[in-house]
C-alpha cells in the first residue's frame, strides 16, 4: 500500500470515526430529547389525571352532601309531622277532659271563681263577661259573683269554656279562656315531653 492509500486510509478512518462520534453524539442527544419529551407528557397526563380525580372527588362528596341534607331535611320533617301529630292527639285528648269537666257540677264554682279573679283585674266600671255559648245559663251566677253592673254574652271564638271579661271604657281584656290555657301549654309540652326538635 502506498503512501497515499495508507494517508487516505487514515483521513477515511479519522473521517468515518469522526461520523461515528456525530451520529452516536446526536442520537444520544436525541434520546435525551425524546426521553425529557416523554417526561414532560407523563407529568402533563399525571397532572391532568390528578385534577380530574379531585373535580371527580369533589363532585361525588356534593352529590352525597347534598343527598344527606335532602335526606336530613326529610328526617326532620317527618319527625316535624309525627310530632304534630302526637301534639294533636295529645292536646285533642285533653280537649276532651276539659269538655267532659265543663259539664260537671264542679265547672259552675270554678267559672265563678274564674270571674272573681278577672274582676280583681279590672278597676271598678261595668264589664262584659264573654262565655261560649253553652255556658250562658251560668249569667245570673257569673254577674252576681262579679259584684258589679255586669253583662255576659256569648262569644264563639271560645270553644271550650272559661271567661274573657273586658271593660270596654278602659280597654281592659282579661282572658282566661280555657282555649287560651290549653293553647299556651303547647310550647310547654313539646318542650318538657322531649318532642322539640332541632333545626
Amino acid at each position: 500500500m502506498s503512501q497515499s492509500e495508507k494517508k487516505l486510509d487514515k483521513f477515511s478512518s479519522a473521517v468515518l470515526k469522526d461520523a461515528e462520534e456525530q451520529r452516536s453524539k446526536i442520537l444520544a442527544e436525541i434520546e435525551e430529547y425524546r426521553k425529557n419529551e416523554l417526561e414532560k407528557a407523563e407529568e402533563e397526563i399525571l397532572h391532568d389525571a390528578y385534577v380530574m380525580i379531585q373535580n371527580e372527588i369533589a363532585s361525588i362528596k356534593n352529590k352525597h352532601s347534598r343527598k344527606i341534607s335532602l335526606a336530613e331535611l326529610e328526617g326532620r320533617r317527618n319527625q316535624l309531622i309525627l310530632r304534630d301529630q302526637l301534639v294533636g292527639k295529645v292536646f285533642e285528648e285533653a280537649a276532651a277532659k276539659i269538655a267532659a269537666f265543663t259539664k260537671t257540677d264542679g265547672y259552675r264554682q270554678y267559672m265563678i271563681d274564674l270571674v272573681k279573679k278577672s274582676c280583681d283585674q279590672i278597676p271598678e266600671g261595668s264589664i262584659i263577661i264573654s262565655v261560649k255559648k253553652d255556658d250562658l245559663f251560668l249569667s245570673s251566677d257569673l254577674i252576681a259573683a262579679s259584684g258589679r253592673d255586669a253583662k255576659v254574652e256569648a262569644n264563639a271564638v271560645i270553644q271550650l269554656g272559661g271567661v274573657l271579661v273586658s271593660n270596654p271604657e278602659k280597654g281592659i281584656v282579661v282572658d282566661e279562656t280555657l282555649d287560651l290555657k290549653l293553647n299556651n301549654q303547647k310550647d310547654w309540652f313539646i318542650s318538657v315531653s322531649g318532642l322539640s326538635i332541632s333545626m
